[in-house]
């Protein structure tokens, strides 16, 4: 059997849609799936190991990148195409079943894809090999808590202070010794934030993954205590990698993109979503500000991971 699966280009929708992959692939074992995917996204199926092919399609002017996808899909027999891009293409190609999910407003994504799909789409993953879960065991302690903290995201106006991060890991470590934060995000974010997040803090306690891949980073997230972040696909990857989380929203939407497990929290600004839509919004400045360290030092608190 031969599934096609049109991704996103973006990593958290990518994701999110993972709880529909795992279903068809538990309900068809021997199918081998094809992904046309962006490069950024493309990294999280790298370990899965009923993948046939990566297909990596870069966005380009005047929408030439599907006529790219076609060129790559066309002339093939596909038992199941998912579309994930709610796009034209999946009419033209040769199938016996098709899924063209699109999204709506205002509903958690992952109850959108199960009341399109009809099934369960909350079982998110991210597979990690031999080697990434070694070096995980190799770097973690039994006897210390584990606290991933995300400081950036892709647009500067959902990023929380990194001055304020600074404050509320120094904040945590006065009261809690036993702690390691894991840094993540890219290398680009490490240039921008690490020497902020760290100030005054001994180096004992951080371990910097800025740069690390992102299956690498979910081998971490799988075997930490709590995720700590801006709204991003970093916060999705926590939630697929079954980590408790507190994910800061202002300008972008909880309804949809809040984390769907029970046990995450959303702290967001204190104007809500609707107000930002009703704003012109710069794009050079950040708008989280009325977030405070105590408001997430409460929260944390109140979760038991401080005292």
């Amino acid at each position: 059997m031969k599934i096609l699966v049109i991704s996103s280009n973006l990593i958290g929708d990518t994701i999110l849609s993972t709880g529909v992959i795992k279903f068809f692939n538990k309900q068809y074992p021997e199918a081998k799936f094809t992904f046309v995917i962006g490069p950024s996204a493309k990294p999280i199926f790298k370990n899965f190991k009923s993948v046939e092919k990566i297909i990596t399609i870069s966005k380009k002017k005047f929408n030439l990148h599907w006529l790219e996808i076609i060129t790559n899909c066309f002339g093939n027999k596909w038992d199941i195409v998912i579309d994930f891009r709610s796009s034209l293409i999946s009419y033209f190609l040769f199938h016996k079943k098709k899924f063209i999910f699109k999204k709506k407003s205002n509903i958690n994504h992952i109850q959108q894809l199960s009341d399109y799909f009809g099934f369960d789409c909350s079982e998110l993953f991210i597979e990690t090999n031999n080697e990434e879960d070694q070096t995980v065991t190799k770097n973690l302690s039994h006897n210390i808590d584990y606290f991933v903290i995300f400081p950036g995201g892709n647009w500067r106006p959902k990023i929380w202070s990194v001055k304020n991060y600074n404050a509320l890991l120094k904040k945590i470590l006065n009261k809690n010794k036993n702690i390691k934060f894991i840094l993540v995000g890219s290398k680009v974010e490490e240039k921008f934030y690490y020497k902020e997040i760290t100030k005054n803090i001994d180096s004992k306690y951080i371990l910097n993954l800025f740069g690390s891949s992102l299956t690498q980073t979910a081998a971490f997230m799988k075997k930490s205590n709590i995720f700590i972040g801006n709204d991003s696909g970093l916060s999705h990857m926590a939630s697929a990698s079954n980590l408790r989380s507190i994910i800061l929203f202002g300008p972008t939407n909880d309804r949809i993109y809040g984390p769907f497990r029970k046990d995450s929290q959303v702290i967001r600004t204190k104007e809500s979503y609707d107000y930002f839509k009703s704003i012109n919004i710069d794009k050079t400045k950040s708008y989280m500000g009325s977030i405070s360290v105590e408001k997430i030092y409460n929260t944390l608190q109140k979760s038991n991971y401080c005292e």
